[in-house]
């Protein structure tokens, strides 16, 4: 009998260290919810423990049945709060998540642990409790059951409404975070009518393109006033031909990037115009008509972009540079399109009368590129308009398209607007995929009548 005991305890000290380790060990099992980490901690404990559960009616089963039913419990109510708490700054976490988990095992494992020095409950105590602890796992199953079936009807209720109008905004009094509602559903055609012509407005108003001319443009620009302030701040030596020659690196390598702008946007937007309206269209036509305009009346447009050519065909140094440090008088910093290369590397330039290469010959000093770029940004907007009639002519159209969505909003609704691009809103998936929209597309669609003639 006394060996019995002992081979009783022995195995009651073996579940104790075994589940103490299991509770140690729970900071290391995945899931970034609370429910997710609740949920794979009860399947974990389930596969260290079900598999060693016998029929016998021992002290070492009832540890083992009662850790799972504490742990089944406590993964309960983590799941219950979470379905029905409608603040997330009352749910679990899944830190707090941890912590009820850890506490509901180390309660039953502190109980256990008595038994080791103060002895093992009696076989009735010990067979009242297994009655118990299944009976209360049959009740904690049934009800995760339940839970699981409602969550199901949920996610099969929001699939078959996946689409929909949502507000994005913040109410303190609800929740710290953003409270994303859904203003109402919409039809498959009409979440894809609403998107494309979103998505053609924001494609128009972004004149990506344009904005790459103006983000080299700026990066020229930070080239040249990185060096003055180095020579304000005489950061550069006079006769420091190795930082000179960094610098010119430097400034060449922006002059390229910039000039590649240019013809990138004119490329690009010749690939555009023949991909929406193919080729030899009157569209085609009207965007080539458009930027060979451009070059037959902006000197510092034709230029820069023969520029562009020299730079990477020619020679890597076809600009001149003055970047001066003087003990008298204000440094400077300058960078000058060097006409006499430029006409030399013309002279094989046919078929385009808007190269004049004789007012390079004409003129008696090099022009400086940054006065160049200066005149020729206030010209580019004006150019991207007539370009955007050509490629967006029912811009009118998609502005009135997203004033109708606009009106599916309660008036005067502070927030951010939003198109749900699939099922959401349940307990599973509280935050449906979103496509946000920018509120500077929005406020254009709400004023822009078409284009006019």
């Amino acid at each position: 009998m006394e060996d019995d005991n002992q081979e009783e305890l022995d195995r009651v000290r073996s579940w104790v260290d075994r589940l103490e380790k299991f509770a140690w060990a729970l900071g290391d099992i995945d899931g970034d919810s609370a429910t997710d980490f609740a949920n794979n901690a009860l399947e974990a404990l389930q596969a260290v423990v079900m598999p060693h559960i016998v029929a016998s009616r021992t002290p070492a089963m009832l540890l083992a049945l009662e850790a799972v039913v504490a742990v089944t419990q406590a993964t309960t109510d983590v799941i219950v709060d979470w379905a029905d708490t409608p603040d997330v700054r009352d749910r679990y976490s899944r830190a707090t998540a941890h912590a009820h988990l850890k506490a509901a095992l180390d309660d039953v494992l502190s109980g256990s642990k008595r038994w080791l020095t103060e002895g093992l409950p009696a076989t009735d105590e010990v067979e009242q409790r297994i009655a118990g602890a299944a009976k209360q796992m049959q009740e904690a199953m049934e009800l995760l059951g339940k839970l699981n079936a409602e969550l199901e009807a949920q996610d099969a209720e929001a699939a078959t409404d996946p689409y929909g109008a949502i507000l994005i905004h913040l109410d303190p009094s609800r929740s710290d975070a953003p409270i994303f509602e859904k203003v109402c559903s919409l039809t498959e055609d009409d979440h894809k009518r609403y998107r494309d012509a979103y998505e053609r407005l924001r494609k128009m108003l972004d004149s990506e393109l344009l904005g790459h001319i103006s983000d080299e443009s700026d990066r020229f620009l930070d080239q040249l006033v990185s060096i003055l302030k180095d020579l304000q701040d005489n950061r550069i030596g006079i006769f420091d031909e190795d930082a000179w020659d960094e610098h010119r690196r430097q400034v060449r390598s922006a002059l390229i990037s910039f000039t590649s702008a240019l013809q990138s946007h004119e490329d690009q937007t010749l690939r555009a115009v023949r991909e929406t309206f193919a080729r030899k269209t009157p569209q085609e036509q009207a965007v080539l008509a458009l930027f060979t305009e451009l070059k037959a009346t902006s000197f510092e447009y034709r230029w820069l972009l023969k520029m562009r050519d020299a730079l990477l065909h020619g020679d890597i140094n076809a600009f001149k540079y003055d970047f001066a440090a003087r003990l008298k008088g204000e440094n400077a910093v300058n960078v000058y399109m060097d006409r006499r290369y430029m006409f030399e590397f013309t002279k094989e330039e046919r078929g385009k009368p808007w190269l004049k290469r004789d007012e390079l010959e004409n003129m008696t000093s090099d022009p400086g590129v940054l006065d160049m770029i200066k005149k020729l940004q206030p010209l580019m907007g004006p150019l991207q308009e007539k370009l955007d009639r050509v490629l967006y002519p029912d811009a009118g159209v998609d502005a009135a398209t997203i004033r109708e969505f606009l009106a599916r909003y309660p008036e005067g609704a502070e927030g951010y607007r939003a198109l749900q691009n699939g099922p959401g809103f349940t307990r599973r998936n509280m935050c449906p995929p979103l496509s946000p929209l920018a509120p500077r597309v929005l406020a254009f669609a709400d004023g822009f009548q078409g284009w006019e003639d």
